[in-house]
């Protein structure tokens, strides 16, 4: 069957309710017509002007229509709605005493506002047409067609879709102030609630750019004639690719005269990521929700070529490392992890792989096919894929098709052995004269697995690099020059091994950049899964300390704050911590006028954590929160840090959090908070989430920090009944819940024991992350029994 159109009228009323009226033209032949629709109250089902029987199937979600469809058939519904309170769905967004209407239908709640077949592979077009008080303006996926006043409402048309899926679409409903701008002969519309409005052109600039990025690389134009992008108050995920109106937490088109580099990167590549999407995931659509991470990790992954060709000085594809590789190896190092491509029945099961599986795995598999293929032929192949599928649905293995067509290699081969099966990769390494020796074998964290991989591998040579493809699980190739590494710029999804030796005599002056971030990244993965001791570990962060660039620093940095988070009272951990930021922080000095961009960013980073491991240091911060809004806008987070640390305060930062407009700075300021502790903090606290001062979507921040807090453990473990059911209340259908869980168990378990616990609120949407965060707790635990001292 064949859904050709919707034609759907809303009456929207101000008690937060709405009637509807809907016309379905079908095609096609059917014993029965089976329809989504999730919390709506059905009045009338009409099939060819016949009235029809019904039935409602709640645990499928299933409207089930009497009688035979036959030919073209249109099915005509009336029902009414409830607004939701939910960060889902069709729902309410307040800010201060307002607030709008906005829609999030990924993955399928397009069925909790109108009637539908909520499945990605039944594209059809949409009409749209709202009644609204007359002092509203709504915005959807087209332009407005018409606009009239009638009995004291206003009547807004929408033009027609082209054929789309049912979560692509988009419906909001307020007072918004907007700025135009065009690329060619298309509308940038930058859209947010009155008085919210920035003045930087920055966010559509980004836009342009990226379209304008995009068209020549697909070879192909953006189709629709115009692009919104809407800024949301509160809003679950952080940005929403929906066609021509595109959503996005307010942090991500605020930009002003304090945002810092870090938050400028952040806003270029959300956008980048969100406009790649009108291609990749709205123009040409997986089938179904195993082919989710297509969508995602294609988005990803351009999403930083797109922003690297704007902005060289960026440096995106260290973020790129920093951000999805590295999350990505980390969850893909556990037996509970799941595959790229997952099979996928309900909902729910769609939730739970919104996850760094899909975006950092999945992008990170593309950047080492696109390394093996070469670029002109992956260029070629998306071209082809995306001409061929254009306004359709289509699955992984139609892509591998066309790559493997333009580049006469075994894509499709080395994709599925990535794509379809969890983990990746360890390769063990050694050198025996002119010989290197590789034997292959699973990383998990805890455990082995002798499982093997195509593995397209990379070797760096002092006068270049050679590539092959591992796909036994022991080879011995001769050396074709001085060896260097393997995995040249951490271009592949694998980690490496080598023996003791290598690591001492390894001279540093030939590595890249990637190359060193991704041996400091290995080593530290190795400690966890107890492939390497402590002293191994020490010698190499010592070692590659002396390297003073952005990515490495960031690495060890993180890498110490997070063994700060599991051994805290370790000895070498607490001088080396203090000293290794210390030692940065002298050499980074003050801020210079033409610095690299990323400078700012890294001192801002290396304060933050000084401040943890030095309470002097975080004292002499504290003392310039007077200050507050003259301060750079990478080194607020440093003082509101070492304020949290030295005077332990949450009072002050909730008057903070209250008096201030941005995004940035309240998510600053959360991250502080969680660094208070004690009774009279968390008190405040709770009263900031119950008045909304922490807004709904930030609730999961608070709680996953304070978790990494020793002193907050036992309280955030006294509330994690109440946080399941909030956070399962806010983020309904989302999955956020389950990945907060995952992030605090391996932490409030390390002081208190939680299993029992668990027993008792465990539900189907947060089993995976229970699962993923005992087993980071056990692998934690090993390293505290260890190293604690």
């Amino acid at each position: 069957m064949d859904i050709l159109s919707y034609e759907i009228t809303l009456d929207i009323k101000n008690d937060h309710k709405y009637t509807g009226h809907e016309i379905i033209t079908l095609d096609g032949n059917e014993e029965k017509l089976i329809l989504n629709e999730s919390g709506l109250v059905i009045d009338e089902i009409k099939v060819n002007n016949k009235e029809k029987n019904y039935k409602f199937y709640s645990e499928n979600d299933e409207l089930v229509v009497d009688g035979i469809i036959t030919s073209r058939s249109v099915v005509e519904i009336r029902f009414h709605g409830k607004i939701l309170e939910s960060l889902d769905g069709f729902y309410v967004a307040r800010y201060g005493d307002n607030e709008m209407y906005t829609t999030q239908f990924e993955a399928s709640s397009a069925r909790k506002m109108f009637p539908c077949i909520d499945n990605p592979s039944y594209k059809a077009t949409f009409k749209i047409r709202v009644i609204i008080d007359k002092d509203l303006s709504a915005i959807s996926n087209m332009p407005v067609k018409s606009e009239t006043i009638e009995n004291g409402r206003k009547i807004v048309e929408f033009h027609e879709t082209p054929r789309m899926s049912t979560y692509l679409i988009y419906l909001g409903i307020g007072r918004f102030e907007e700025k135009h701008d065009k690329y060619k002969n298309i509308d940038i519309i930058l859209a947010a609630p009155e008085g919210r409005l920035t003045g930087s052109d920055y966010p559509m600039e980004i836009a342009k750019r990226s379209i304008e990025f995009y068209e020549n690389y697909f070879g192909i134009d953006y189709v629709l004639p115009k692009m919104h992008l809407i800024s949301v108050p509160e809003f679950a995920a952080g940005a929403m690719e929906n066609w021509g109106a595109i959503t996005f937490r307010e942090i991500y088109l605020n930009v002003d005269s304090h945002t810092g580099n870090s938050v400028k990167k952040a806003i270029a590549d959300v956008i980048a990521h969100e406009i790649a999407h009108q291609w990749f995931g709205d123009l040409v659509t997986m089938k179904w929700w195993n082919d989710l991470w297509l969508n995602e990790s294609f988005a990803t992954f351009m999403s930083y070529r797109a922003v690297d060709s704007m902005y060289p000085e960026f440096d995106m594809f260290g973020d790129f490392v920093i951000s999805e590789t590295s999350g990505a190896l980390s969850g893909d190092s556990l037996i509970n992890s799941h595959p790229i491509e997952v099979e996928v029945k309900n909902p729910d099961e769609i939730s739970q792989i919104f996850d760094e599986i899909s975006y950092g795995k999945g992008g990170s598999i593309l950047r080492m096919i696109n390394k093996y293929i070469g670029d002109e032929n992956f260029k070629n192949g998306l071209n082809r894929y995306l001409t061929n599928f254009k306004y359709k649905n289509a699955e992984g293995t139609d892509l591998w098709e066309y790559l493997a067509k333009t580049s006469n290699e075994p894509v499709r081969e080395i994709m599925e052995s990535f794509i379809k099966r969890s983990g990746y990769p360890m390769i063990r390494a050694s050198v025996n004269g002119k010989k290197l020796s590789l034997k292959q074998e699973r990383f998990l964290l805890n455990g082995s697995d002798n499982r093997i991989w195509k593995v397209p591998l990379t070797i760096k040579y002092k006068n270049g690099i050679k590539s092959m493809l591992l796909s036994k699980d022991y080879d011995e190739i001769d050396l074709n020059g001085d060896f260097i590494k393997i995995n040249a710029d951490e271009s592949g999804f694998y980690r490496v091994l080598y023996d003791e030796a290598f690591y001492n005599d390894l001279d540093l002056k030939y590595l890249s950049n990637l190359d060193a971030w991704g041996i400091v990244n290995d080593a530290y993965a190795f400690l966890l899964a107890d492939r390497i001791d402590m002293n191994l570990y020490k010698m190499i962060i010592e070692k590659f300390s002396e390297l003073k660039n952005y990515l490495v620093i960031n690495e060890i940095s993180n890498e110490l704050f997070r063994l700060k988070t599991i051994i805290p009272e370790n000895r070498w951990l607490l001088e080396y911590g203090k000293k290794y930021h210390r030692m940065i922080l002298d050499y980074l000095g003050d801020k210079k006028p033409g610095e690299d961009f990323n400078v700012s960013i890294i001192r801002g980073i290396v304060s933050s954590r000084l401040a943890l491991f030095d309470e002097e240091y975080a004292i002499e911060l504290a003392e310039k929160i007077d200050d507050f809004d003259n301060i750079d806008g990478d080194m607020n987070a440093p003082v509101l840090n070492g304020y949290a640390v030295a005077l332990n305060d949450a009072s002050r930062l909730r008057e903070m959090l209250k008096k201030t407009d941005s995004d940035e700075t309240k998510v600053k300021i959360i991250n502080a908070m969680a660094l208070t502790h004690g009774d009279r903090n968390f008190k405040i606290i709770e009263d900031a989430i119950a008045t909304g001062d922490i807004k709904k979507q930030d609730t999961m921040r608070y709680y996953i920090n304070a978790a990494m807090n020793p002193m907050s453990r036992e309280y955030i473990y006294g509330k994690l009944d109440y946080i399941v059911k909030e956070l399962s209340r806010i983020f309904e259908g989302s999955g956020y819940t389950s990945m907060v869980i995952e992030s605090i168990i391996p932490y409030i378990g390390l002081s208190i024991d939680i299993k029992e616990k668990l027993k008792s609120i465990e539900t189907k949407e947060i089993n995976r992350g229970i699962k993923k965060g005992l087993e980071y707790l056990e692998v934690y635990s090993r390293l505290y029994n260890k190293y604690k001292i």
